[in-house]
């Protein structure tokens, strides 16, 4: 008897690790999103991404409570690399292209909540409406799309959360992002970001 409750105990375990694991994208494997990116919340703009899960870990603990029983919890730890491009419309001054490659550290809770940080490397171009520019006679001319790039870090923190289930929306999460681009910031004020991600990738396994 005492052997049968072990056993049940053993396989209820490893079920709600699976189940924990399908909460969140498996290392090496592929998903991709969607969303709208903004700056200082009043540019607006749109964004589109890749994530590669590097390596991932599932924890679980359990604890026994006097008349309550076994409470379980389990937590999932994931590396990402992510690949973003995204344009901003600044209106009647320019278009800005924003292309970033990042490292992310994701948690996925057992309520199926993720939070979010990492750091990576940015490129922003810029496209100008308006754009002149001065000869050596000293005359100006209107130039067609002038443009200027801008090489940086990101620091980027994030929260959202994990949608089980063999649904095609799979995620959504909040992100602000925060790039210094050499050349372009004129203060120590970073240039922000901010993002509503919402993600896509094969089906889940529950």
């Amino acid at each position: 008897m005492e052997m049968k409750k072990e056993s049940g105990l053993l396989i209820l375990l490893v079920l709600i690790s699976i189940s924990a694991y399908a909460q969140t994208p498996a290392s090496r494997e592929w998903s991709y999103h969607f969303g709208y990116l903004g700056n200082h919340a009043v540019r607006p703009g749109g964004n589109f991404g890749l994530e590669y899960g590097l390596a991932d870990k599932v924890k679980f603990k359990s604890k026994v409570k006097p008349g309550k029983g076994a409470i379980n919890t389990v937590t999932a730890h994931q590396l990402i690399l992510g690949l973003n491009a995204g344009a901003i419309w600044h209106p009647q001054t320019s278009t800005s292209l924003v292309n970033s490659l990042t490292l992310e550290y994701r948690k996925t809770t057992k309520r199926r909540m993720q939070i979010q940080a990492g750091i990576g490397g940015s490129y922003l171009r810029s496209f100008y409406i308006n754009s002149y520019e001065v000869d050596q006679s000293g005359q100006v001319t209107k130039r067609f799309l002038g443009n200027s790039g801008y090489f940086g870090p990101t620091l980027f923190i994030g929260y959202g959360r994990y949608r089980k289930d063999s649904r095609s929306l799979q995620w959504w999460h909040i992100r602000l992002n925060a790039s210094y681009f050499v050349g372009y910031n004129a203060t120590i004020l970073p240039y922000l970001t901010t993002e509503l991600r919402l993600g896509f990738h094969k089906k889940s396994i529950t």
